[in-house]
């Protein structure tokens, strides 16, 4: 494991919510490409992967080779009401669930690190490798955001 891993992790959702609350209030529901979601929505997204995310590192630590559930992330925001949620609370809460997800990447051994589940549409995935995951899916969303900043 890298040593920016860990702090990097941590760093995410500082990042996320700086940005948010630079964007006015009046385009939190806009859409800047219409199958992305708002800023809004994107909040909303990251409080509730968050745990998802955390399962699957749990599951490829606790249980490796086990399959892990896959979900569609443009069904699961209309079930969850992403577009009714409070973009600043969701930002609190994206913060809330990334503290409990660094707490245990930080508690794993060098071993725990290479357990590795069964993702059904990516195959393999170790807990490495799905840490690293989260960098992506916050750099994704961060681009997203910062894209309502110009």
């Amino acid at each position: 494991m890298n040593a920016y891993l860990l702090p990097t992790i941590e760093l995410g959702p500082a990042v996320v919510e700086r940005i948010c609350r630079l964007i006015p209030a009046d385009r939190w529901d806009e859409r800047l490409v219409p199958d992305r979601f708002s800023p809004r929505e994107v909040a909303a997204h990251l409080a509730d992967w968050e745990p998802i995310l955390l399962d699957r590192i749990c599951t490829a630590v606790l249980k490796p080779g086990a399959t892990l559930q896959a979900f569609n992330e443009v069904e699961m925001a209309r079930a969850n009401g992403y577009g009714e949620r409070d973009l600043l609370e969701q930002c609190a809460l994206f913060a809330q669930e990334r503290a409990k997800t660094a707490a245990y990447l930080r508690s794993l051994s060098a071993s725990d690190w290479l357990g590795a589940a069964h993702h059904p549409e990516r195959g393999s995935q170790s807990a490495e490798d799905l840490a690293n995951l989260l960098l992506g899916h916050d750099l994704y969303h961060i681009e997203q955001l910062s894209a309502y900043l110009v």
